[in-house]
């Protein structure tokens, strides 16, 4: 456990307290702070607003000093549909009361709980930083960072789930870093508090895209769920996009209970094999066979999984199979005999191309030469695709759809210029053979890569097997 201030005072938000004392900033105008004057008077009595940080489906952050300590924190104040009930509230100063304890450096610390005739706001420590959802907008972290960022989400997990405290709703919105590249983790015993508002209102406690497939059945949560919530976390900052999405919170929630997302690493090909097994191993659907503590998933992403581990965790079980049974071979046997018939093509037409030139020069007298210049280049460059492709199968590269969607739009024009090869012997087979022959060659570069989405899509494809790795 980190060392922690003395729990009467608020403690420094960062590193350097001069930092955190700044009598210097400005009073935020009672116009921009959102607040009824009633509930703004109370709060001036003791504190100045400074800045609006943010709002959610809880309430309105803001940025405040403390006139009695002269330290910048933060002031989270509750909406009024929270605070109006009685029950709720008493529940919710129990669960904040365990929160408390955990002094954690990892763990945004919680400083008091107050309730001022119908208001109610929580203080705690200011986090001078943004959130991990600023960080993804761009899209996917490096894999250094992603490592940093989770050795310290564990470590402040862990730190919780020693007092017993479950977080219940962790997500990338509840994950900030200050400006030193520190992890702290917000909202802890939140979520619980207003289980029994969810439950009685049939809504969902947490967030859908993150939350475990237990909660989603409003089974009871444990440390587990927390784990599940860090690997799609895990999976969003390794892949750029979360690993569910649906149109209502219903489709999503749903989606944590009966789907598999797509494999981290044909998304990013170049993410290591042990980032990935971590990721899958937490998303287990059975919390048995997840990773049973945050200690556990720090040790596997210092030391990596084991190539035993990772198969372990592919091995399907009959119940999985079920669900979500492997890809068919044909989708792969397909695709390569369309790339031999391609390299036939392009052999074939390299052998042949003082023939093309004398029939060129027949139909288009001078159009000989150029058309054995591109029917070269072409096979050429074909000849190397192709090549690629069938070499990818052979050794199960993963990355094989992305790579084939990226240059997709280049197979299509190669494609549809040698779709036109049969008209080079119209002489001898006549127009209308030669147009028939032509129409399905259009279609190939479609059918190629329906068959690869296919294979890929149906389910993560583990090469080692010609199979998909079973629903977790």
């Amino acid at each position: 456990m980190a060392d922690s201030p003395d729990k009467s005072l608020p403690a420094p938000a960062n590193r350097d307290s001069a930092t955190s004392i700044r009598v210097q900033d400005e009073t935020l105008p009672s116009t921009k702070t959102d607040l009824s004057e009633r509930t703004r008077q109370l709060l001036s009595l003791r504190y100045d607003l400074l800045d609006k940080l943010g709002s959610g489906g809880m309430g309105i952050v803001y940025k405040a000093r403390d006139r009695e300590t002269g330290e910048i924190i933060a002031l989270k104040v509750l909406k009024s549909t929270l605070t109006d009930d009685p029950t709720l509230m008493e529940r919710f100063r129990n669960e904040l009361r365990l929160a408390r304890r955990i002094t954690h450096h990892n763990v945004c610390r919680i400083y008091d709980f107050n309730r001022v005739d119908d208001s109610a706001f929580i203080s705690m420590e200011f986090v001078d930083g943004s959130s991990l959802r600023e960080l993804l907008n761009p899209g996917k972290l490096e894999v250094p960072k992603v490592l940093d960022i989770a050795r310290q989400i564990c470590a402040g997990l862990g730190e919780a789930h020693s007092q017993g405290i479950i977080h219940r709703d962790l997500k990338p919105e509840n994950v900030m870093l200050d400006r030193f590249g520190d992890v702290k983790l917000m909202d802890f015993g939140i979520a619980r508090s207003l289980d029994t508002r969810s439950t009685a209102t049939g809504s969902f406690l947490g967030t859908p895209a993150y939350m475990a497939p237990e909660q989603a059945e409003g089974k009871p949560a444990d440390r587990r769920s927390d784990i599940y919530s860090l690997g799609l976390v895990l999976y969003e900052m390794c892949t750029g996009q979360a690993a569910f999405s649906g149109d209502t919170p219903l489709a999503v929630a749903l989606k944590q209970i009966r789907e598999t997302p797509p494999s981290p690493r044909n998304l990013q090909p170049g993410l290591p094999a042990q980032v990935e097994y971590i990721i899958l191993k937490c998303l287990c659907k059975d919390p048995a066979k997840r990773f049973q503590g945050v200690e556990e998933v720090e040790a596997a992403l210092a030391a990596g999984a084991t190539s035993d581990e990772r198969e372990a965790l592919r091995a399907p079980d009959d119940e999985a199979t079920k669900q979500n049974p492997p890809a068919p071979a044909s989708d792969l046997v397909l695709f390569s005999l369309i790339q031999l018939l391609y390299v036939g093509f392009y052999l074939a037409a390299l052998a042949k191309l003082e023939r093309i030139d004398v029939l060129t020069e027949s139909f288009s007298p001078g159009w000989g030469w150029p058309m054995v210049v591109v029917v070269t280049v072409s096979a050429l460059v074909g000849l190397a695709i192709r090549i690629y492709f069938l070499t990818a199968i052979a050794f199960h590269y993963p990355g094989l759809w992305g790579n084939f969607s990226r240059i997709f739009i280049l197979i299509l024009v190669l494609d549809e210029l040698w779709a036109m090869s049969p008209f080079l012997l119209a002489h001898r087979i006549g127009f209308g053979l030669s147009f028939a022959a032509t129409v399905p060659l259009l279609f190939l570069p479609f059918s190629q890569r329906t068959l690869l989405s296919l294979y890929f899509r149906k389910g993560p494809a583990d090469w080692r097997t010609q199979k998909t790795i079973p629903k977790p």
